[in-house]
């Protein structure tokens, strides 16, 4: 299977500052106000705007409860080394170093064009949204919680320079407490094929070179393993998962036994699910991270703690 370089799915909290994010705020991206104004007036309720409004909507008074920004970008994307890069699908914000100012940036555009990928259905759709809102939501909490866990000790801040700086530690040493076995490390692997959309990483260091290439730093892929089992611990799809029949779009895959990229993608959802229970059990440092994320969801409403605890089996 070939290295897909989705530059749409990628997103990196350091490459889009905070600054850029205030900036673009001031400089004309839009309000859910704004957005709502520009939906057709025909076909409203079924239309991709209508439903990106609804979901940011519902999102919206979640963030402002945790004091975290919310902005909604039309950049098309960036142009480097002649070649114009696609903006991601959503950016989590937050001034380097002190994890201060976390922000939420959906980028309108790449959003809107997952539309056509859903074949124009509106239900599909709305999963694809609301997964990838959820998303984002999970990250912008992950550096809230680092944050805020930094500040409150003492120790902590003696150990290390900044808030940063111990996020990265924390990223590090769950990577390095899964793959001290094979299921854990299975399950990493796992989740960084899911996420980078990457058949060939099979191993730890070609993991690293990935997290490298794309985001600048080892180790970035933890974020997005405690995203995952935070989803489906919560009896949700994951952002992957959603994709559904989208996988086959635009992808030549190996597939095999499987038939379509769709069914590879999803056994390959299957076998991290069933082994999140055992992923808790091999890294206290995962664990530690994932109550507090879950405490901190369940805070701001919207999920029963009776869903949480359901979910707790994790197979599907």
């Amino acid at each position: 299977m070939v290295a897909l370089q989705t530059e749409g799915k990628r997103r990196s909290s350091i490459d889009l500052s905070l600054e850029k994010s205030q900036r673009g705020q001031r400089g004309g991206d839009d309000t859910l106000d704004s957005l709502a104004e520009s939906r057709p007036a025909k076909f409203a309720s079924c239309s991709p705007t209508h439903i990106l409004f609804e979901e940011f909507q519902r999102l919206k008074p979640s963030l402002d409860a945790l004091s975290i920004g919310f902005s909604i970008s039309r950049a098309k994307g960036s142009w480097k080394h002649g070649r114009q890069r696609k903006p991601p699908y959503f950016a989590c914000c937050y001034d380097v170093g002190s994890l201060a100012h976390v922000n939420v940036v959906a980028f309108y555009y790449p959003l809107i064009a997952d539309w056509e990928l859903m074949e124009a259905d509106p239900d599909r759709y709305r999963r694809r949204v609301q997964s990838a809102v959820r998303e984002e939501m999970i990250h912008a909490i992950q550096v809230l919680t680092v944050k805020k866990r930094y500040e409150r000790s003492y120790k902590l801040s003696s150990r290390f320079p900044d808030a940063e700086t111990y996020y990265d530690h924390l990223l590090g040493r769950i990577i390095a407490e899964l793959a001290e076995s094979k299921v854990g490390e299975k399950a990493i692997l796992t989740a960084a094929k899911l996420y980078y959309e990457d058949w060939t990483i099979n191993s730890i260091e070609k993991l690293n070179q990935a997290d490298r290439k794309y985001h600048g730093r080892d180790g970035y892929l933890v974020c997005e393993l405690i995203r995952q089992v935070t989803q489906i611990r919560f009896g949700e799809l994951m952002s992957e998962e959603a994709k559904g029949k989208a996988w086959d779009k635009h992808r030549i895959f190996f597939v095999g036994e499987y038939g379509t990229t769709e069914n590879l993608m999803m056994a390959m959802a299957a076998t991290l699910r069933q082994a999140v229970p055992q992923l808790i059990d091999l890294s206290p440092t995962l664990n530690e991270a994932l109550t507090e994320i879950e405490a901190t969801i369940q805070t701001i409403g919207g999920i029963t703690g009776e869903i949480l605890v359901r979910s707790r089996g994790c197979a599907r």
